[in-house]
């Protein structure tokens, strides 16, 4: 990014969305869309925490499947 910060989104084809930025200081800001299963619509989030925070936000939306295959 222009103010030197770290940016990354991953995607995949059934409506998940991450995208973190780094801040620096182990903190980040991050937005996840995630469409759950028999749920009509999609789930929305999006907010800064430790890096401690957001494993357990990639937990809780059950995004672990965007990095690992």
């Amino acid at each position: 990014m222009d103010n030197g910060n770290l940016r990354v989104i991953w995607r995949d084809g059934r409506e998940a969305h991450l995208g973190l930025q780094f801040l620096g200081g182990r903190m980040v800001q991050y937005v996840i869309f995630r469409k759950r299963e028999n749920e009509p619509s999609i789930s929305r989030v999006a907010g800064r925490d430790s890096l401690e925070g957001l494993e357990r936000q990639v937990d809780a939306f059950e995004l672990r499947s965007l990095f690992y295959e």
